[in-house]
């Protein structure tokens, strides 16, 4: 069948793409199963939400004859976790107790207020294909249910399902489902958050002109040549550069969109004051920093601008001008600040991503090789801070150079091996992660020996104590892969390749991690499955904090991706 756009056949380059990423063109059974089968979840997690639609007549060429199921819902939940926001219980499925599948998908409303909405997301992310024509396929979905319970309270059900389907003709139909894991959270008072987005940008104009608008919308409108990129890496930094005691807000922006300065006030909103402090740079810029320099009292503002460093002296009141800059030998998506040497003045390391010499491949579209562990990214960069806005590129004097060909994302400063001074990690897209280790100004990468190399797409780095015993434990979001954790198992992915090789692509899909950390200062445990963190989804910035005030840590996880139409993917 021709691929379609609307009602035309596509031709050109565009049915080459087409045909080259088509399952059923290529031959991968198990992509072709998985986008029909995730086709029919959907149609099944519509149904769910409707009770009234949970019958043979709707879901009949969905289901197989006597579709079976088990139960999909524990009837005795104990308490896992209580504190002033949200409670969290879980209950074991019963074995057995097989029996039809209809009534099992209406028992998942029972906790919910029938007069109110649910929404339902049933997410296939790995699947079993037969040995023998015919045979049923089998596919793990995640599974969420969201709305208001009976009590009136805020209520998600997290569930996995396994799942058996018939494929001996046309479309899979559902043969059975069986639940592994069900867990209720209800929120107490009102939730952990409220979006507060329009208070605090009540009455700043650039919010509604600028901030508002998707990159699609200044795509179609900035030429490519300022730096506009498909893929938009942009950060933030809080501050307090007037000096009033309040952190203010400069956020970065795409090439062609100024960069904004916005002073936070005592009521708690923001006023822009981007042009007065003169920080509105134009060009691409990923991150930016907010610390003080010069050792003067008041926080300068370091940028990362593509292939260059910017830093800002701070004279005063939020007005800056241009102290110090350089060329770097790769595209800088992220920066870090600390007083590596302990000479009384913070230096600063640059997370470089595409090399220089790949200019024409700026953002996402460079070519990392291999996929799975590359070792063709952008050198990163450490800053000596020599005083007077003097800056010197010690990266290969002080052991930096070590393992420094990498996709580098994000870096993280901590005193790890408690010696007084700081250690680094840092994450890498498209392979495995560093851990340099400062002995008196010198560094050793040893995350090899340590177990934190973490093959995988490197987001974010994050410090905190995840299990209260007082030793460092670290978090890496990465990027979880519903697609390599069907393809790396099936039988015709790298036929031929070692247990090592599949091993590694493997891991690259499964998602973030959580190592914690040894008093002794030796290897950390990788934790991340049994924790239960790897699923973060596309996940970027994370970050350990106590958010229910309960004395510990939780995991914050930034994730998602472009913003489509389609919003009903996990």
């Amino acid at each position: 069948m021709p691929a379609l756009e609307g009602d035309r056949p596509l031709i050109g380059p565009l049915a080459d793409a087409w045909a080259r990423i088509d399952p059923n063109a290529d031959g991968w059974e198990s992509e072709a199963f998985s986008e029909a089968a995730s086709a029919s979840l959907k149609r099944l997690a519509k149904a769910i939400a409707h009770p009234d639609a949970i019958d043979s007549e709707t879901l009949g060429d969905l289901l197989a004859d006597q579709a079976r199921s088990g139960p999909l819902r524990a009837e005795a939940l104990t308490r896992q976790h209580r504190s002033g926001t949200f409670e969290v219980q879980s209950g074991e499925i019963a074995e057995g107790g097989e029996g039809e599948l209809l009534p099992a998908l209406r028992s998942l409303l029972t906790p919910f207020d029938p007069g109110r909405p649910v929404r339902v997301e049933l997410k296939l992310w790995k699947v079993g294909m037969p040995d023998a024509a015919g045979g049923a396929a089998t596919g793990e979905v995640i599974v969420h249910l969201v709305g208001a319970g009976r009590d009136g309270r805020r209520l998600q059900i997290n569930s996995d399902w396994s799942t058996r389907w018939e494929r001996s003709s046309g479309e899979p139909k559902l043969v059975g489902v069986r639940a592994q894991r069900y867990e209720e959270v209800r929120s107490i008072a009102g939730g952990l958050f409220a979006d507060s987005t329009a208070a605090v940008f009540a009455g700043v104009g650039e919010f509604e002109r600028q901030l508002r608008h998707s990159t699609d919308h200044w795509r179609a409108r900035i030429a490519r040549d300022f730096g506009l990129d498909v893929v938009a890496n942009h950060g933030f930094a809080f501050g307090d550069v007037t000096g009033d005691g309040l952190d203010d807000l400069y956020l970065c922006q795409q090439g062609g969109l100024p960069n904004r300065l916005f002073e936070r006030r005592v009521d708690g909103t923001l006023r822009d004051i981007t042009a007065d402090s003169g920080t509105g740079w134009l060009d691409y810029c990923a991150s930016a920093l907010l610390v003080d320099f010069d050792n003067d009292g008041d926080r300068d503002l370091a940028v990362s601008q593509d292939f260059k460093i910017l830093f800002m002296d701070n004279l005063g009141g939020a007005k800056f001008e241009l102290a110090f800059g350089l060329g770097l030998k790769a595209q800088t998506f992220s920066i870090s600040a600390a007083d590596y040497d302990l000479d009384g003045d913070l230096d600063l390391y640059l997370c470089g991503y595409n090399p220089a010499a790949d200019r024409g491949e700026s953002g996402h579209m460079g070519e990392p090789m291999p996929y799975h562990d590359a070792r063709n990214g952008g050198r990163n960069t450490l800053l000596r801070n020599d005083g007077g806005w003097e800056f010197t590129d010690v990266t290969d004097a002080v052991g930096l150079g070590a393992n420094n060909d990498r996709f580098s994302f994000a870096a993280s400063w901590i005193d790890y091996d408690r010696d007084g001074d700081p250690d680094l990690h840092v994450a890498n897209d498209y392979g495995r992660n560093n851990f340099y280790q400062n002995d008196g100004g010198k560094f050793r990468d040893r995350a090899a020996e340590l177990g934190l190399e973490d093959m995988s797409a490197g987001m974010s780095s994050s410090w905190g104590d995840a299990d209260s015993d007082g030793v460092p434990d670290l978090y890496v979001s990465n990027m979880f892969s519903s697609a390599g954790n069907r393809i790396t198992y099936q039988r015709q992915f790298k036929t031929g390749a070692g247990a090592e090789l599949l091993g590694g692509y493997r891991r690259h899909a499964r998602g973030n991690s959580l190592f914690t950390g040894s008093a002794d200062g030796g290897a950390f445990a990788d934790v991340s499955e049994e924790a239960g963190v790897t699923m973060g989804r596309w996940a970027w910035g994370s970050r350990f904090a106590d958010l229910d005030n309960d004395g510990r840590e939780d995991l914050l996880v930034a994730n998602g991706f472009i913003t489509a139409p389609d919003t009903g993917d996990l």
